[in-house]
């Protein structure tokens, strides 16, 4: 219904243009003889349609220098010809490409801006705006700051305004130069309170700084980002949400994002809620990262391939890592370096509500479920697959941990100091290696429990386990 109601403002635009008569100019009428800078005909041709309600201003293919240039009416569209076809240098001023504050209806269409030439900013800013956006638009080297949503103004002393419902689609950012130096932002960013923003369709490519960021801003959704860095791996993040505001909702969604090469694929931090679909990172560091999170972060169809590297020898980090409470469906880590955390980040602090590892979930790598009383108190597992890797607990006195309907494959559980954990539910643990024994615990305070659980090929099923009704073990060896 969004897509719908996106494509709906999009054609009413067209529809006021044509019931109302609103003028369509080109650039071209209104640059004077000897013009090589096109910013006074730009201001001159948008003063026009500001005057008459609004309308188009075209751009003609070609390549065109240009400075800040601020859209000072409503119901006003600035055309290009196409990507690659019209481009727009940016001169040596400092400021946005274009910018509109508190305005309406404002969109920009079939161009690329290239700020290679403009110090800070350099590319586009909705201040305060509503139903505006961008379609098929390339920005190349802005300085700091490339697509920006706020309620701030920009130039306005401080002055704020409703953000809402502003869509860019088919965007394309690569190249940024810099990141938080001198006010710089991510390249794809929704903040300061702007509303059911919607970035879909983009692609961010070799950008310095958080390829995609909402912060503090509520009912923002990524559909179809990608965020891609080719240059080793970037020290930031393809997709990031945070917000310590206390008096807004914060939430969140990617919908068939993929982050590839960052040092974390997907983060979600403070009071952000975040939720991610039918995902993916790809050699990143951290494929998902919750750190200090409050709220529960939703993880479904999801696949980390090739992330993990360079935590092998930490404590609490991991390829998949949170500090609160977590949903998982159908996540998969494929090729992974290193361990996963859940529940168990350092310095992280205890939390009643649970954390649920669900159904078609499946690991290759160790799962770390409780480290220093972090993170949810209960854990349940339900319905996943650990290959080659063992669920791990340590010094988690305060922690609950139910693992039901899973298997373990060469896999088992290695642990200590749990408030309880039991197995049960049809559990499967089975493997090749005779010698193992499946359920590992270093303390003999019988706070496992076993039960209606199948041992295949393992010498022993554990040292320090309490064995209940509906164990069996038998020699079977191959894993199925």
């Amino acid at each position: 219904m969004k897509r719908i109601h996106i494509w709906l403002v999009a054609a009413l635009i067209l529809w006021q243009s044509a019931a109302f008569g609103l003028p369509t100019v080109s650039i071209l009428n209104y640059k004077k003889p000897g013009d090589t800078d096109l910013t006074p005909a730009a201001v001159r041709a948008i003063a026009f349609l500001k005057s008459q309600g609004g309308g188009t201003l075209r751009y003609p293919a070609g390549r065109f220098m240009q400075g800040p240039v601020e859209i000072t009416g409503s119901a006003i569209s600035i055309q290009g010809a196409g990507l690659g076809k019209t481009v727009i240098i940016r001169n040596s001023q400092r400021g946005y490409a274009f910018y509109a504050n508190q305005k309406q209806r404002v969109f920009f269409r079939d161009l690329t801006i290239d700020c290679d030439k403009s110090p800070i900013e350099g590319g586009i800013y909705f201040g305060g705006c509503t139903a505006s956006g961008a379609d098929r638009v390339l920005i190349r080297n802005a300085d700091a700051s490339t697509f920006v949503v706020e309620n701030e103004l920009f130039n306005g002393g401080g002055t704020k305004a409703i953000s809402d419902r502003n869509v860019f689609r088919h965007c394309q950012a690569t190249g940024q130069k810099r990141y938080h130096e001198v006010g710089g932002k991510s390249p794809f960013i929704a903040g300061g309170y702007a509303r059911n923003t919607r970035f879909e369709y983009c692609t961010a490519t070799d950008c310095v700084g958080d390829a995609y960021d909402s912060d503090n801003a509520p009912g923002t959704v990524f559909l179809h980002c990608v965020a891609r860095h080719t240059k080793g791996i970037s020290p930031y993040a393809g997709f990031w949400s945070e917000g310590e505001q206390t008096d807004s909702d914060h939430r969140v969604t990617w919908n068939h994002c993929k982050a590839f090469g960052f040092r974390v694929g997907f983060g979600v931090s403070e009071r952000a809620k975040g939720t991610i679909l039918n995902g993916e990172a790809d050699n990143c560091v951290n494929a998902v990262k919750g750190l200090h999170h409050q709220y529960r972060i939703v993880i479904t169809n999801f696949t980390a391939r090739n992330c993990g590297k360079s935590l092998e020898a930490t404590d609490t980090d991991g390829a998949l890592t949170f500090s609160g409470p977590v949903t998982m469906t159908r996540v998969k880590t494929v090729n992974t370096r290193s361990r996963n955390s859940f529940a168990n980040y350092g310095g992280g602090t205890s939390t009643n509500e649970e954390t649920i590892i669900g159904p078609g979930c499946e690991f290759d790598k160790d799962v770390y479920i409780s480290y220093e009383n972090s993170g949810s108190r209960r854990i349940t597992v339900n319905g996943a697959t650990f290959r080659g890797g063992n669920i791990r607990y340590y010094n988690g006195q305060l922690t609950e941990l139910l693992i039901k309907n899973s298997q373990f494959i060469n896999s088992g559980i290695v642990g200590a100091r749990i408030k309880q954990s039991r197995i049960t539910g049809g559990c499967r643990f089975v493997t090749t290696d005779s010698t193992k024994t499946a359920i590992q615990l270093s303390l003999d305070s019988y706070n496992t429990t076993v039960e209606n659980t199948t041992f295949e090929g393992y010498k022993k099923v554990s040292n320090n386990a309490r064995l209940g009704t509906g164990v069996r073990q038998t020699n079977r060896r191959q894993p199925r």
